[in-house]
């Protein structure tokens, strides 16, 4: 019987459709260096410029394209996030956590959009909030995870932190502490204001404020008490890594939520959180882009960080004992699920199985083809 040959093709979808359409204003040597190098790479995505890889049986051949695994894309950003989620869950223990929020003025998110140093910060300003006031206020040690978020429903720059923290009571080691938002919010106000005022006096705060508007703001805020910290008890990890995977590994905003690409405008639409309701957001393909810019994690740059007992050093020493002290036993780091598992899983059929129902293996790799010659 002669062996059939096939491809697969994908269309593109309405992320790629956008980079597509505003090439030429982020493909461009003055733009983002990071993130016109992730766009580039999102664009081919699953497209022969990235490769492809043969599989054959008995009676078919089938080429499939080489994802991109950039943080830009939607698709490998889902696989990226499960694959954390899962290595999160067996690395923590079962049993009680808090989940705390910090917050900020809208008036001080310019200065932490301007200053991307500053806003790495974030995450070390509340773990070390954290773990301080567990350690002055009842005397244990706290693992902290915080995950800085950068954005809202409308993609516009909204930084604040949101942390899982692992601290038990020494006399109850089923229950978690107690932590006092208000103590909290006045320890994270200070240390950020703090923080500000001392980058400004050295002279390295970007800013399009002039130098009297930025010290009546800085000193307006350290006075004004509506910073929020929100805390939050759950019995397990999963809400925690249900909500923050949306955030570490995903684009900030969901394929879903696009409702129209077309001459040269996006709409899409966010839920309003006062009134629970879908409001829709349209601008210019290039807005939409430089407001996505600003969201995707430089290279070599974490978008979560560990500190106290969760450090990655201290953790390795102690987990066996936490575990022990849980009364759960420690799980091995699961093995990155295939990727024909996870296509099967999506859409019910295992792309390695040819029209006769026999099993396809690897062949070999296909050199990727430029563009202009496929």
């Amino acid at each position: 019987m002669p062996m059939s040959n096939s491809s697969t093709s994908t269309r593109p979808s309405r992320l790629q459709q956008i980079l597509s359409a505003g090439r030429d204003h982020w493909d461009d040597p003055g733009y983002d260096s990071d993130s016109r190098q992730r766009f580039l790479r999102a664009t081919q995505c699953k497209t022969p410029e990235l490769g492809q890889r043969l599989y054959a049986s008995e009676n078919e051949e089938r080429s499939f394209c080489n994802t991109c695994k950039s943080p830009a894309c939607a698709s490998c950003g889902h696989r990226a996030t499960l694959q954390w989620q899962r290595e999160r869950w067996c690395a923590l223990p079962e049993g009680p956590y808090c989940v705390i929020a910090f917050t900020m003025p809208n008036t001080l998110w310019p200065f932490f959009a301007a200053n991307p140093k500053l806003c790495r910060k974030l995450a070390v300003i509340a773990a070390q909030v954290i773990i301080t006031y567990a350690r002055v206020r009842h005397g244990v040690e706290a693992g902290v995870m915080p995950v800085v978020h950068t954005f809202n429903g409308k993609l516009e720059f909204n930084s604040h932190v949101h942390a899982l923290v692992l601290a038990r009571h020494p006399q109850r080691p089923d229950s978690s502490i107690f932590f006092d938002p208000d103590r909290l919010m006045r320890s994270w106000k200070r240390m950020l204001i703090g923080l500000l005022r001392a980058v400004f006096k050295a002279g390295c705060l970007r800013s399009q404020l002039s130098d009297v508007d930025v010290e009546r703001l800085l000193l307006r805020e350290e006075t004004r008490n509506w910073w929020k910290a929100y805390v939050q008890g759950f019995d397990g990890k999963e809400h925690f890594l249900r909500y923050a995977g949306r955030y570490v590994r995903r684009p900030p905003i969901a394929q879903r939520r696009l409702v129209e690409v077309a001459k040269g405008l996006v709409r899409f639409w966010y839920k309003d959180k006062r009134s629970h309701k879908r409001e829709f957001v349209t601008c210019t393909t290039e807005e939409f882009i430089d407001r996505w810019a600003q969201h995707i994690p430089k290279r070599y740059r974490h978008s979560v960080r560990y500190f106290g007992l969760l450090a990655p050093r201290r953790w390795r020493q102690i987990n066996a004992a936490v575990f022990a002290l849980a009364g759960a036993k420690q799980r091995p780091r699961p093995k990155s699920c295939p990727w024909a598992v996870s296509v099967e899983r999506l859409s019910g059929r295992n792309p390695l199985i040819d029209s006769t129902g026999k099993e396809m293996k690897f062949i070999k790799h296909l050199s990727p083809t430029p563009v202009g010659i496929r």
